[in-house]
């Protein structure tokens, strides 16, 4: 079977977690401080808080931000549904602005419409789509008009850059970024997440939501009297200052991800690759068309999306996915429309809100793309393809 997408491991990755399970920290050890550092020198960040997954980060950051009850937070409806349940997390509602058809991304004159329509819109959530990043400097000059914060959800844009050449994640258009190393992102953790920011105070913040809001790092003691002895800290003293959770990543999978991380520009260059090789054998076939030809230097490739035209072929989606599974081929939807999903039907979420979103998603079918794929692979897809469109 050729899935959609899949993880790459080798021996240095199994080397680099053997080697945490033969050390003395399994978790909340140097690990995790050691793959901040790195994340954050590779994006051009001053800090960087893993946690353990690219929702549990959404979640933390839309805290850190005073995201609350009564706010608004506007984001894409392509994407997956956590870029949204994190606004229903800490009780603000999401609204959905729709999607450029060129770019899948957050349109910023849909943003600037929805903003007309909301008066409370406290964050906006940029969905850097299959890879490709947003244009932020639109989406910031319409946010800023707000006062609202941007949250950028780059779960599949590790390694991408911006048009001016900073790579997604420093933040200059944005308060925060946030990452996923599921197995099918650019670097596998297993599960994990990561938050970048250039706050010094969010990124303290930060580091006490994702441990039960219990004080790190130099924080000032509440309680200063409890805490000191002879004018000592004591040792065994802590404090929890705020409600937080458990959102801990451990070294283990710290350790694999920056073991991966180091492999990261040869995955993307890979995947680029494949995509272009996609651009070129897709092109004279009817009905199917790659559905993000844009910025193919600029993206980190999580995802190679394509629209076919099912009415045109005379079959459903179902059906096409049927037959690719038959001859081995695994494909996979990206995404339904948030808003579309039973839940957020029964909060009065309606179809049609978003038209470029819901016309992609009746016609979107995402390929097979990893960085392992090999060439006759590939070929053999676009020979089935070939073969079931014509």
């Amino acid at each position: 079977m050729i899935p959609y997408g899949k993880h790459f491991l080798d021996e240095a990755d199994i080397a680099a977690v053997t080697d945490v399970l033969r050390g003395s920290f399994l978790t909340q050890g140097p690990k995790i401080a050691d793959f901040e550092a790195a994340i954050a020198s590779y994006v051009g960040a001053r800090f960087a808080v893993a946690v353990s997954s690219g929702t549990a980060g959404l979640h933390l950051a839309c805290l850190a931000a005073g995201v609350g009850a009564g706010d608004i937070v506007a984001t894409s409806p392509i994407t997956f549904v956590a870029s949204a349940n994190c606004a229903l997390y800490v009780g603000a509602r999401p609204v959905f602005a729709d999607i450029d058809p060129v770019t899948l991304n957050l349109s910023a004159e849909s943003l600037k419409e929805i903003g007309q329509q909301e008066s409370k819109i406290k964050a906006v959530i940029p969905v850097h789509y299959a890879g490709l990043p947003c244009d932020m400097a639109a989406i910031h000059s319409v946010s800023e008009k707000w006062g609202a914060v941007i949250i950028e959800d780059a779960a599949h844009a590790l390694g991408a850059t911006y048009p001016g050449g900073g790579k997604v994640g420093n933040c200059e258009c944005s308060l925060m970024t946030v990452f996923s190393f599921h197995p099918v992102k650019a670097i596998a953790a297993g599960e994990g997440g990561l938050i970048t920011t250039n706050d010094v105070a969010l990124y303290k913040r930060l580091l006490r939501l994702r441990s039960h809001g219990i004080n790190k790092s130099d924080d000032p003691m509440l309680n200063p009297k409890a805490a000191q002895e002879n004018g000592e800290l004591n040792l065994w003293y802590y404090e929890m200052q705020e409600l937080g959770f458990n959102y801990r990543i451990t070294d283990i999978q710290s350790a694999l991800a920056l073991s991966q991380l180091g492999k990261l520009d040869k995955f993307i260059s890979r995947r680029r690759d494949i995509v272009l090789s996609y651009d070129r054998a897709l092109t004279g076939i009817a009905a199917i068309k790659p559905a993000q030809s844009d910025g193919r230097n600029r993206s980190a490739h999580h995802l190679y999306p394509v629209r076919i035209d099912f009415a045109l072929i005379g079959m459903k989606r179902s059906q096409f996915m049927i037959r690719l599974r038959e001859r081995g081929i695994g494909t996979q939807v990206h995404y339904i429309p948030v808003y579309l999903h039973p839940y957020y039907s029964s909060l009065g979420y309606q179809p049609g809100s978003c038209p470029a979103a819901e016309a992609y998603y009746n016609e979107a079918l995402s390929l097979p793309l990893y960085f392992n794929l090999t060439d006759r692979e590939q070929e053999e897809v676009v020979g089935v393809l070939e073969e079931i469109l014509q």
